[in-house]
């Protein structure tokens, strides 16, 4: 039974002697076993935003009874394993990218297009850059000493140039901290180092399984990752969700299972492109992941998203459906052909007028080809004709999703959709030549779901000790915010506990 459904006894859980004395064992590096099921404070996920809150809390209210509980593995075991993994220490932001964007923002991020009217930003303006630059500095403390870039270098403002003549946004993050390697290695081993000194403990390769309130609090199973079976169970009077992007779909259940209010933004669907990597290179040789995006009339954007030079698709589940993602990889293992998603974003009365129905798209598409994708050639597209298995055999892009079935998405997006991506690409196609020819594929369905958690300006939900922070719940899309969106957490769980 998951425990968000326990009995209404659950706060009046007492463990035996023998889970008391096990409890800890092998959850952390250099701590093997410890007498304690009671914890003042539990964060999940060791990304920045639950790195920061817990140095944010531990500043505050040295002495915290502290746990960070995170999925994947720490920086040592992450480092001996192959690149790309999302999870572990520092997250993916962190350990992966390490881009410190230092200019102007939100907290929460605000659209491009209309919002909820609880979407609200709690931090902006000199306010929010007050607390960018303590997070930069706490960086640079911890080992990130690489210079301010304060504009992009004279090829890449050319392109944005080029690009906003022609009616496109080309999102450009200046000033920036771009950390090497072996920085970002620095900064989150010695913070790492730092957070077990001031007394927290972290319990790398556990995940939370279910949460339950209670009156002095919650109550949080943890079950290993790994084959051992190991569950835990732990009792803390605040819990800090902080989960990295790829884990807003569990953030979206336990808050709501904990009952605090979630809403749900319109989906962001489309389709996602494979193409020569020589025709997109004009892009992607200044930036990797170029994001280009074009106003659209009723209230939306159409846009990249998630580029991958040399990358492949990859069919993941995501919000009930699967759906066609990109992966990205080193630059000695890039193929011949990139791969970049073209996404429509309506905001809340587009999604309710000309763009209406686009949260069906890939549930329909998935049930014409139940558990696979479906490709289409570009040409077969313009010709409002399903893709053969032959014409796929002899195309010049060779698909890198083999089990992609290959049939006809003209005929399940709408035409605001096509008239979109048309309109986009034929845009791109003067920045890079050869972007809008047939030797193209299409994956479909695309899709990104976004939640909004409404929360104090501390990032306290409705729920009294419970605290979203992060990528996952819409505040942050990037290390700094994430990190400002911890220490607001961490100030706010300091004050909750008093």
């Amino acid at each position: 039974m998951a425990l968000a459904h326990a009995n209404a006894h659950a706060n009046e859980w007492n463990p035996s002697d023998s889970e008391q004395r096990g409890i800890w064992r092998n959850m952390t590096e250099n701590v093997v076993s410890q007498e304690r099921t009671h914890v003042d404070a539990l964060i999940v996920g060791a990304g920045t935003a639950g790195l920061l809150a817990a140095h944010e809390l531990l500043r505050r209210r040295p002495h915290t009874s502290l746990l960070l509980v995170e999925a994947g593995p720490s920086l040592a075991a992450r480092l001996e394993q192959p690149p790309g993994g999302m999870s572990g220490l520092g997250g993916a932001g962190l350990y992966l990218g390490g881009r410190l964007y230092l200019g102007p923002a939100t907290l929460p991020v605000l659209p491009p297009v209309s919002a909820p009217s609880t979407l609200r930003p709690i931090l902006a303006g000199d306010a929010y850059q007050d607390r960018a630059r303590a997070v930069d500095a706490h960086f640079i403390r911890l080992g990130a000493r690489s210079a301010v870039r304060h504009a992009p270098d004279p090829r890449l403002a050319e392109a944005a140039a080029r690009a906003a003549a022609l009616g496109i946004e080309y999102i450009l993050s200046y000033p920036t901290r771009p950390l090497t390697p072996e920085e970002r290695r620095s900064v989150l081993a010695r913070l790492h180092a730092e957070l077990e000194q001031q007394g927290a403990h972290f319990a790398f390769g556990w995940r939370v399984v279910s949460a339950a309130r209670g009156a002095a609090g919650f109550t949080v199973n943890l079950a290993a990752e790994d084959a051992s079976g190991d569950a835990r169970r732990i009792r803390t009077r605040a819990l800090v969700l902080a989960p990295g992007r790829y884990g807003a779909e569990w953030l979206v259940r336990m808050a709501e299972a904990l009952g605090a209010e979630v809403a749900q933004l319109p989906a962001t669907f489309g389709v996602r492109l494979e193409l020569p990597a020589a025709a997109y290179a004009p892009l992607t040789d200044l930036n990797p992941d170029p994001r280009l995006q074009m106003p659209l009339t009723d209230d939306a954007v159409i846009k990249t998203y998630a580029t991958c030079p040399g990358g492949y698709v990859l069919p993941i589940t995501r919000a009930g459906a699967l759906v066609a993602s990109g992966m990205p990889v080193t630059l000695e293992a890039r193929r011949p052909s990139t791969t970049v998603a073209i996404l429509a974003q309506p905001g809340v009365r587009g999604a309710e007028a000309r763009w209406r129905g686009g949260e069906d798209l890939a549930r329909r598409l998935n049930e014409r080809v139940p558990g696979r994708l479906v490709v289409q050639r570009r040409e077969d597209l313009r010709a409002g004709q399903a893709t053969t298995a032959e014409a796929l055999a002899a195309h010049s892009v060779r698909p890198t999703c083999a089990e992609a079935v290959p049939g006809a998405l003209h005929d399940i997006y709408p035409a605001p959709y096509w008239a979109a991506f048309e309109a986009l690409l034929t845009r791109i196609e003067r920045l890079a030549p050869g972007v809008a020819t047939g030797d193209a594929l299409l994956y479909g369905p695309a899709e990104e779901r976004f939640w909004h958690f409404p929360t104090s300006d501390q990032l306290e939900t409705r729920i009294a000790g419970l605290f979203v922070a992060g990528d996952a719940a819409g505040q942050s899309q990037g290390t700094i915010q994430a990190g400002v969106a911890g220490t607001l957490a961490g100030e706010g769980v300091a004050r909750h506990l008093g």
